[in-house]
């Protein structure tokens, strides 16, 4: 999905009359438009993107985490528990979300299509040890 998504985000340029592409044309022009009022197009979160999020969130491996819940004396005291690690585990993810988002932006002006290659580079080191944890149970050796 990281592959096809890298894929489809097009290449600003200005062409150049021997036929190249210059890429600091076009953000320059970017930039003294965006500083003349008109705002930028935001890049819109997929639905595939969101949906494996909660996904993800679903795992069965995260019910140990609210295991203790159940240990607690008394039911409000662990619904406070399950709303205190909800409160606590949105924060947190939101908080590592928006540095890596504002790393990233800020890295992108120093290196023009550093998250197509960024989101290449990363898709391809999942397959890689998606592909190797496969490999190595028909060796019978486990990589986790």
């Amino acid at each position: 999905m990281g592959i096809r998504e890298a894929s489809e985000v097009p290449t600003p340029c200005v062409a150049l009359e021997n036929g190249e592409c210059d890429v600091s044309v076009y953000e320059s022009i970017d930039s003294t438009a965006a500083i003349g009022g008109q705002k930028k197009k935001k890049k819109k979160i997929g639905l595939a993107t969101f949906a494996t999020g909660i996904i993800h969130g679903l795992q069965p491996d995260a019910l140990l985490m609210v295991l203790p819940a159940l240990a607690l004396p008394s039911r409000w005291a662990g619904a406070a528990f399950l709303v205190m690690f909800l409160v606590g585990t949105v924060v947190a993810m939101g908080s590592y979300t928006v540095f890596l988002g504002s790393c990233s932006e800020a890295l992108k002006d120093r290196v023009p299509r550093i998250t197509e290659k960024l989101t290449w580079a990363s898709s391809l080191v999942a397959i890689g040890l998606g592909f190797a944890i496969l490999v190595s149970q028909l060796f019978g050796y486990s990589l986790y």
